[in-house]
């Protein structure tokens, strides 16, 4: 009698888990299930669509959500859906978090407070925690690239026999990061540095030696952390 007591309320707690995530036809609130393409061996990883179900996912992959359960291939298992969820959801540090932290996709369906490259936004710390550990997050703006390309292109030197040069880029701002590399030297440069200058819209060119008119050439790029 003990087990079978032990047993209702882990079965209406599954019920309340799975059987009502549909709101209407074809759609969920806030989780879906999926069968497990591979062995998820722990829960709260970050999961990616695999041929119609669910792996972990690394840096580089399009997050479909958060696995809240853990099980063996071909397993259906709950996967939160941060995009539309209505509360925060709980995640794997692969490194030191602090509250507050911007969280990015990291390998092994894992949180980390650093980009790295070709990652995924999943959201802010509302705690702090060590490598391996749980991390409550706010999944604001979850899967989203980590960065966004505002504007990039060629710019030809129009600064005279000097060092510095100007290109004026509406919209930037001082948190944006500025790019660029030496297309073509005009004279004797041979490296360039960029550097945003937000409160006058502009990128701010510095080369190692004086540029040439309309003969240095500069390729450009900047980006915005999303």
């Amino acid at each position: 009698m003990k087990k079978i007591k032990n047993k209702i309320p882990r079965l209406f707690g599954a019920l309340k888990k799975h059987a009502f995530c549909n709101i209407a036809e074809g759609t969920h609130s806030g989780r879906i299930t999926r069968s497990a393409g591979e062995n998820i061996e722990s829960a709260n990883l970050i999961v990616k669509a695999s041929e119609g179900g669910i792996a972990v996912a690394d840096a580089a992959d399009a997050p479909l959500g958060v696995c809240s359960d853990c099980g063996e291939k071909g397993e259906i298992l709950d996967v939160v859906l941060p995009g539309c969820a209505e509360s925060s959801v709980i995640c794997i540090a692969s490194g030191s978090v602090s509250e507050g932290d911007i969280l990015y996709t990291a390998n092994g369906g894992k949180v980390s407070a650093s980009i790295a490259p070709g990652c995924h936004k999943v959201g802010v710390a509302l705690s702090s925690a060590s490598g391996g550990g749980v991390v409550e997050v706010d999944p604001q703006g979850f899967g989203m690239k980590a960065y966004e390309i505002l504007a990039c292109g060629l710019h030809t030197w129009a600064g005279g026999a000097a060092t510095s040069d100007s290109l004026t880029i509406s919209g930037i701002k001082q948190g944006d990061c500025a790019f660029a590399v030496l297309a073509q030297a005009g004279a004797n440069e041979t490296s360039v540095k960029a550097a945003i200058d937000a409160e006058n819209s502009r990128i701010a060119f510095t080369l190692d030696s004086n540029g040439a008119d309309n003969s240095t050439l500069i390729n450009w790029m900047v980006v915005r952390n999303s």
